[in-house]
């Protein structure tokens, strides 16, 4: 165990692959954002949000590409790769809610407190990390830095599979098509992988050295499931998930505002 490597990696990136890796990436957002205008944005948080994510991610690597061995122990670039990185994947989290929200298109309380809560999870997760990092640079505050990260991890992942109960609770998957529920099960189980990925790096700095020794832990169990999940939300656009008729509306997606 090297104290002195937390919270940078172990390694230096490898820019090939990264910037093979960000090619991909560029390809998927190109296809999300044509097929967006196509569809004049709709539905538009989905849209934007998952625009969000994958610009994210791209920027991410075009960063992990052109930093060299000296500069991957800048304090700037361990914040900007890990803010980029943290953006990317609550973003598309947050896309499956709001998935879900989309295939009855009624704006009652609950369909607006479950997407606020989705929000305050992934929020309030990035927001714990804030000291969590604060901490990890002083050698006599790691265990504290840890509690924090534990702490963020765990919400992040409690947000992800919260969305099963929401996907329940909203009665929507018999009104969904074929391609949403491909889409959507693809999406949240990638998701939450990646989140238990999180936890399992959070639980102490042999776990997180070990995990920040070589790029196979970040593109194999970190950052693929994110890529794959664009790539599905990609092939099955919101224009070929998401049914025309899908005003249909459940028991708890009554309007409120109407009654």
């Amino acid at each position: 165990m090297n104290l002195f490597d937390y919270p940078f990696l172990n390694y230096a990136p490898n820019p090939a692959a990264a910037g093979c890796v960000a090619g991909i990436v560029f390809i998927l957002l190109t296809s999300w954002f044509v097929q967006s205008i196509r569809k004049r944005f709709q539905p538009r948080r989905l849209s934007v949000l998952l625009f969000i994510s994958q610009l994210a991610i791209f920027i991410e690597l075009i960063v992990r590409a052109s930093i060299g061995d000296a500069a991957k122990n800048s304090r700037i670039v361990y914040t900007v790769l890990n803010s980029l990185f943290a953006i990317g994947q609550r973003m598309i989290i947050v896309s499956n809610y709001s998935f879900v929200l989309e295939v009855h298109h009624v704006r009652s309380c609950f369909s607006r407190g479950t997407f606020l809560g989705a929000v305050g999870g992934v929020l309030s997760s990035g927001f714990i990390m804030i000291p969590a990092n604060i901490y990890a640079f002083n050698e006599d505050q790691i265990s504290t830095s840890f509690i924090f990260r534990k702490l963020s991890a765990s919400i992040l992942l409690l947000d992800t599979i919260l969305f099963y109960l929401i996907l329940y609770l909203s009665k929507t998957i018999g009104d969904m098509k074929r391609e949403g529920i491909i889409l959507i099960f693809t999406s949240s189980i990638l998701c939450l992988i990646a989140a238990m990925f999180n936890l399992f790096q959070s639980i102490s700095i042999d776990y997180y050295n070990k995990t920040n020794s070589n790029d196979f832990w970040f593109y194999g169990l970190q950052l693929s499931p994110i890529i794959l999940a664009h790539f599905t939300w990609s092939i099955l656009h919101p224009k070929r998930s998401l049914t025309d008729a899908r005003l249909t509306k459940p028991i708890l997606f009554v309007n409120t505002e109407n009654s």
